[in-house]
């Protein structure tokens, strides 16, 4: 049971963070986890899993975020190619008609999903259970189960989506999407070991969340205020996005080895707080203000958790690369 504990709270963190504390939905849809959690959670713990097992640790991380993105948006709720998903109109800004997508709107959602429906969530889960780490949480069976449980919970979810929304994306699309998936999980697989060096310089804690809550805020408004309120050109709300994605991924990647525990929760704590306060105004605007009580609640509760896993890392903090 020590085992599946972080498990199971990484199951129930995924959409928690993704979906309410985002303000995508609201917290009187609550009872959304019935879907929410098997597929969530499911991705999220396959997508860590598979990292840790390949023993690439967070350099795979964001390519296997990124294949778990282009399933949930290409392939289970298609909002990459349905130009009324939900009522939202997500592909009139910035849309390419060949390719029947919107360029910034499939950078943002790919990013969010790579940065707080799985990056986040596990690093915050690995910082509540610090002695775990490293160490694949589930065997052989586990993975299956949790892999059945993930295909069956899409299949589902697909087939609501498409009947209730009355759009079915053409088979070139998907295709391409099936394919870009499997690109993204093959280049976590073939990163060298061991890369980059690690080295014993690396950002102090406090500036490395600074600098994480700095590029996830910056990343957020960007696609919001740069399309809908500025009303920037949408290449250049693209270029902003892709560039604000590589930084932070070369930041993670070279500059920032030879970090601790501590950078690690540092830099989960920075990117929860962009969520803490961007989630109010995405919640106010999908579900009105009467929404705010139960939201804060929410924020209220991640705070305390954050709280508890700053706690647990230091209590059990040592010293580790980022790659491990």
């Amino acid at each position: 049971m020590q085992r599946l504990l972080p498990v199971i709270v990484l199951y129930l963190l995924s959409p928690l963070i993704a979906e309410f504390l985002s303000g995508s939905m609201s917290m009187a849809q609550l009872g959304a986890l019935i879907v929410m959690v098997p597929f969530y959670g499911s991705g999220a713990v396959l997508v860590r899993e598979g990292a840790r097992l390949s023993r690439r640790g967070w350099l795979a991380l964001p390519f296997l975020g990124l294949a778990y993105g282009l399933i949930e948006e290409g392939i289970v709720d298609q909002s990459l190619f349905n130009p009324h998903f939900l009522g939202l109109h997500l592909l009139a800004f910035g849309y390419l008609p060949g390719l029947g997508m919107s360029a910034p709107w499939t950078v943002y959602v790919l990013g969010i999903h790579i940065l707080w429906s799985i990056a986040v969530p596990v690093a915050l889960t690995e910082a509540l259970f610090p002695s775990s780490r490293t160490q694949p949480w589930l065997g052989t069976i586990g993975l299956g189960i949790v892999a059945v449980i993930f295909v069956a919970t899409a299949v589902v979810m697909a087939h609501y989506m498409a009947s209730h929304g009355h759009f079915w994306a053409a088979p070139s699309q998907l295709g391409s999407a099936a394919l870009a998936t499997l690109a993204a999980a093959g280049l976590a697989f073939v990163l060298p070991r061991g890369w980059p060096k690690p080295t014993a310089r690396a950002l102090p804690a406090l500036v490395t969340a600074l600098v994480a809550f700095v590029l996830g805020s910056a990343f957020v408004l960007l696609y919001g205020m740069g399309a809908f309120a500025l009303h920037w050109p949408w290449q250049v709300v693209t270029v902003g996005l892709i560039a604000l994605l590589l930084v932070m991924g070369g930041l993670a990647a070279l500059c920032s080895t030879g970090w601790t525990d501590g950078h690690r929760f540092a830099a989960a704590a920075g990117g929860l707080l962009v969520y803490c306060w961007a989630g109010f105004g995405t919640d106010a605007a999908l579900h009105g203000t009467a929404a705010r009580p139960a939201h804060a609640a929410l924020v209220a509760a991640m705070l305390l958790l954050l709280v508890i896993a700053g706690w647990r890392t230091t209590r059990q903090a040592r010293c580790s690369p980022l790659h491990d």
